[in-house]
C-alpha cells in the first residue's frame, strides 16, 4: 500500500532531510559528439518502407501499471497474421516504439533488453515479487542509514541500486542498444524538476547535457521514471553544457533553432526554450533533477504525438509519412489509471495523506493525458484531410489541362489507428470494474491481482472495437483469440478480506 511504503520510508526520509542528502550524478561527460549511442536510427534503422508503424505507451501506476502493459505485450505476442509479402510473425515483432513513464517503464525496459524470452523472468523478478518490502527492509537496513548520510547517496540510489540488482542485471544502456535488434526504440521518461516537462533518456536528450548516456544503467532510467514525489528523493544528472564539451562538434537539429523565432507556434517555441536552457543556462543548471514520469505525461504520449504530429523529433513519424514510408499507423496506450474515490464525499473528514498525493500527482494528469490521444486523432484527420484537398485539386486542374503537374508530391493518404485500454472499459462487469479501479499504486501486489490484471489487458485488447478495425484493415480476416477470465480468480482477487 501506498501509505505502508511513506511508513517504510519514514526513517530513511529522516535521515536524508536532516543531513540534505540528494542523489549524486551518475551520468558521466561524453568524450565526442556523434551519432552512436541510444538512438532511434541506431535500434531500428533508417529509410526502409514500412506498412505499419507501431507505438506503445505505458502510463505509471506501480505493479499495477506494470502488470496492465505486460498483458498487453502479452496479448500482442498471442497474436500472429501474415502481412504481405512477408512471411507470419507476431503484432509483437512489429512494435517500432515504446513510451513510458512510471510503473509502465519497468515493463518497457525489461522487454527491450530481454525480448520475450525474459518474459518469465520478468513475472519473477518484478510482477510477483515485493519489490516494495525489500526496498523497505534496505532502507531499514543500519548499514545503509550511514550511506544515507553521506552527500552523493539517497533513496532514489537505494533504489536504483534493488532495481539494478534484481531486475535489469546491472544493464547500461550500451547493453541495450547491443541487445536492440528487433526490439523497439524505449522511452523511459522522467519529469524534470525546474521545467515541469518530460525529459527522456535518449542520446539525443543527453547530447544537450554533454553526457554519455551508454554507460549510464537502464535501472536508473527506470528509477527517475517512477520516483514518486516524497517516498523517493529526485535523481541527479550533471550537466556538463556547451561549453566544456566539444561545443564545435554539436550541431543542435535545425528544427531547434527556428522553433524558437516568434513566428512558430507558442508550444513549438516552449519546447525548443526548454530544451535549449539545459545548454544556455549552464551557470544556473549545472544540475538536473528528475522525477516520476508521470508528472508531466501519465501516459507516455507526448513524445510520440511530437515524433506523429510534426519534424520536431529525432525520430519523427511526420517526416516518414511525408516521404511515403509509412502507410499505417497503430498506437495503443495501456492506462492504468484508477477511478476517483467517491467515498470522499461521504465522510466530514478530508482524506489523507495517500490520497491527496495520488490526486495531486495524477488527477491533473488524466485530463491532459486524455487531451494528448485526442490531439493525435485529430492531426491525422486534419492531414488525410488536406491530401484529400490537395488530390481533388490535382484532379480538376488536370481534367482542364492534362500537362498539368502540382508544385510537388504529398504522401498517401494514411490509416490511423487509435486504441485505449483501460480499466473503464470493463462495461460488461461493474463489480470488476470497481475493482480494478481501486487497486492500490504500489510496488507489491497480491499475485491473484497481478495475473487478473494481465488478463484484463489482454481481454481488453482482444475486444475492443478499435483494435478489431485495426487488425481487420492490416489483415483481412483476421479473429481474435478469446481470453476468458476465471470467476474465480475474479473473486480471489476482488476479495476485501
Amino acid at each position: 500500500m501506498l501509505i505502508a511504503l511513506i511508513r517504510g520510508l519514514a526513517m530513511a526520509a529522516l535521515v536524508a532531510t536532516l543531513t540534505g542528502c540528494a542523489a549524486g550524478p551518475v551520468n558521466p561527460r561524453l568524450d565526442a559528439y556523434g551519432p552512436d549511442g541510444y538512438r532511434y536510427a541506431k535500434v531500428r534503422g533508417e529509410g526502409a518502407e514500412q506498412e505499419l508503424f507501431v507505438i506503445l505507451a505505458f502510463s505509471g501506476g506501480g505493479t499495477r501499471a506494470a502488470a496492465f502493459s505486460y498483458g498487453l505485450l502479452e496479448g500482442l505476442q498471442s497474436i500472429t497474421y501474415r502481412p504481405p509479402p512477408d512471411a507470419e510473425r507476431t503484432l509483437l515483432a512489429d512494435v517500432d516504439v515504446i513510451s513510458s513513464v512510471s510503473g509502465g517503464s519497468f515493463t518497457a525496459a525489461h522487454y527491450a533488453l530481454f525480448g520475450v524470452e525474459g518474459f518469465k523472468r520478468f513475472e519473477e523478478d518484478f510482477l510477483y515479487r515485493d519489490i516494495q518490502g525489500e526496498l523497505i527492509a534496505r532502507a531499514l537496513a543500519p548499514w545503509n542509514w550511514v550511506r544515507l548520510l553521506r552527500s552523493d547517496y539517497s533513496r532514489i540510489d537505494l533504489a536504483a541500486d534493488l532495481y539494478d540488482e534484481v531486475v535489469f542485471k546491472r544493464a547500461t544502456f550500451a547493453t541495450l542498444l547491443q541487445q536492440s535488434r528487433g526490439r523497439p526504440y524505449v522511452l523511459l521518461n522522467a519529469t524534470d524538476m525546474t521545467l515541469g516537462a518530460r525529459f527522456e533518456f535518449t542520446q539525443d536528450q543527453f547530447d544537450l547535457l554533454c553526457s554519455d548516456l551508454s554507460q549510464v544503467p537502464v535501472a536508473r532510467a527506470v528509477a527517475a521514471s517512477s520516483a514518486f514525489p516524497i517516498l523517493l528523493s529526485p535523481l541527479t544528472l550533471h550537466n556538463y553544457g556547451a561549453d566544456h564539451c566539444d561545443p564545435d562538434r554539436f550541431v543542435p537539429p535545425t528544427w531547434l533553432k527556428s522553433a524558437s523565432e516568434p513566428s512558430n507556434p507558442p508550444r513549438r517555441q516552449a519546447l525548443a526554450r526548454n530544451l535549449m536552457s539545459y545548454r544556455q543556462d549552464l551557470k544556473d543548471r549545472p544540475f538536473v533533477h528528475l522525477l516520476d514520469g508521470g508528472l508531466a505525461d501519465n501516459i507516455g504520449l507526448r513524445g510520440p504525438y511530437i515524433a506523429l504530429s510534426g519534424q520536431d523529433s529525432a525520430w519523427s513519424v511526420y517526416s516518414k509519412i511525408n516521404n511515403r514510408q509509412i502507410r499505417r499507423v497503430l498506437v495503443i496506450t495501456a492506462n492504468a489509471k484508477t477511478g476517483r474515490a467517491p467515498g470522499w464525499d461521504r465522510r466530514e473528514s478530508p482524506p489523507g495523506i495517500s490520497g491527496v498525493l495520488g490526486l495531486v500527482t495524477t488527477g491533473p494528469m488524466g485530463n491532459y493525458s486524455f487531451e494528448t490521444v485526442q490531439l493525435i486523432a485529430e492531426h491525422f484527420g486534419r492531414l488525410n484531410a488536406d491530401i484529400e484537398t490537395y488530390g481533388a485539386c490535382e484532379r480538376i486542374a488536370k481534367a482542364q489541362c492534362p500537362a498539368f503537374s502540382m508544385p510537388f508530391e504529398l504522401p498517401a493518404l494514411v490509416s490511423f489507428h487509435a486504441v485505449e485500454l483501460s480499466f473503464d472499459k470493463v462495461t460488461d462487469n461493474r463489480d470488476l470494474q470497481l475493482c480494478l479501479e481501486g487497486l492500490a499504486t504500489s510496488f507489491a501486489l497480491p499475485r491473484a491481482q497481478v495475473t487478473l490484471v494481465r488478463q484484463v489487458a489482454q481481454r481488453l485488447l482482444m475486444t475492443s472495437p478499435e483494435f478489431l478495425d485495426a487488425m481487420r484493415a492490416i489483415a483481412p480476416g483476421w479473429q481474435p483469440p478469446e481470453v476468458r477470465i476465471d470467476p474465480a480468480l475474479i473473486a480471489e482477487a476482488c476479495s476485501k478480506d
